[in-house]
C-alpha cells in the first residue's frame, strides 16, 4: 500500500488525478471540435491510452463526466466575472452589475462550445436556464451544476439585492422609473419565490425583482443570440449592447 507520512496526496491518488484531467482535457478537445453531442468515452478512453472499462473508473457515466466537466466551465466562468467586478469599488453596485454582463457576454461569445453545453446540460434543459422545479427539492440534493449557475447568476443578483438597501436607506422605494405593470397572483407569485430564489438569492420587493429578472432575460437572450450568431445587429454589436444597458437602467429611475 502506498502512504505518505508527510499527510499530502499519495502516488496513487497523484495518479488518479494526473488520468481524471487527461480525461477532462480530452473531453473538452471533443467538445471544441464537434459539440456537446460529439463527446464520446470510446474516443476519449482512445486518446487517453486506457481501455473504455477502465475509463469508468474514474467516471461511471459520460453525464458524471459532463457534470464534472460543467462545474470546471463554471468555476472559470465565476473567476472572470468576480475579477472583473472586483475592477469597480465594493460600494459600486451599478457599475459591478454592469461588470457582470459584459464579463458574461464576453466570456460566452469566446467560449461559444463550453456555453452550448451549459445552457443543454443537464438533461437537455440546461442550468442556466429558469428551472425553479429544481430548487423545490431540499439544497443538498440540487445537482452542482445548478448549484454554480445559481453562485453565477447571484454575483450580480446580490449586487441588486444591495443597490436596493442603499436605496431603501436613502428614502426611496420602488424603483424611481416607469411603474411596474399589473400582474396576475400567479406571476407575483413566481417573481417572488422562484425568480428571487434563482437569480437574486435573497428577497428583495416584487418592483425590484420584476425589472431585475426582465433585465436578466434580456441579457440571457442577447448574450445566446450573439454566440450562436442569430443577433440582428451584426457591425455595431458593442453599441447595441450599451443602449440595452442603458434601457435597462432607465427602468430603475438611473439615467447613467
Amino acid at each position: 500500500m502506498t502512504s505518505n507520512t508527510a499527510g499530502g496526496p499519495t502516488r496513487r491518488e497523484r495518479m488518479r488525478a494526473e488520468t481524471v484531467a487527461e480525461i477532462k482535457a480530452s473531453a473538452r478537445r471533443q467538445l471544441q471540435q464537434q459539440g456537446p453531442s460529439g463527446i464520446s468515452l470510446r474516443a476519449i478512453a482512445r486518446e487517453v491510452g486506457v481501455t473504455p472499462a477502465a475509463l469508468y473508473r474514474y467516471f461511471d457515466s459520460l453525464d458524471a463526466l459532463l457534470i464534472d466537466l460543467c462545474c470546471d466551465l463554471y468555476d472559470e466562468l465565476i473567476a472572470e466575472t468576480r475579477a472583473s467586478m472586483d475592477a469597480a469599488p465594493p460600494d459600486a453596485h451599478l457599475e459591478r452589475m454592469k461588470a457582470w454582463i459584459w464579463a458574461f457576454r464576453s466570456w460566452a461569445v469566446t467560449n461559444r462550445r463550453q456555453f452550448e453545453l451549459m445552457i443543454s446540460f443537464p438533461n437537455g434543459h440546461g442550468a442556466m436556464l429558469l428551472d425553479g422545479s429544481r430548487l423545490e427539492q431540499p439544497l443538498e440534493e440540487v445537482d452542482p451544476v445548478t448549484l454554480k449557475s445559481l453562485e453565477h447568476a447571484q454575483l450580480c443578483g446580490h449586487e441588486l439585492a444591495a443597490f436596493w438597501r442603499r436605496t431603501e436607506a436613502e428614502g426611496g422605494g420602488a424603483p424611481a422609473g416607469p411603474p411596474m405593470p399589473e400582474v396576475s397572483e400567479g406571476l407575483e407569485r413566481e417573481l417572488k419565490e422562484k425568480c428571487t430564489a434563482f437569480i437574486v438569492g435573497e428577497p428583495v420587493p416584487l418592483p425590484w425583482i420584476f425589472f431585475f429578472t426582465s433585465g436578466w432575460v434580456r441579457v440571457f437572450g442577447l448574450v445566446v443570440m450573439e454566440a450562436f450568431g442569430s443577433l440582428p445587429v451584426q457591425e455595431h454589436v458593442d453599441e447595441f449592447y450599451k443602449t440595452q444597458i442603458m434601457a435597462m437602467l432607465r427602468d430603475f429611475g438611473i439615467a447613467e
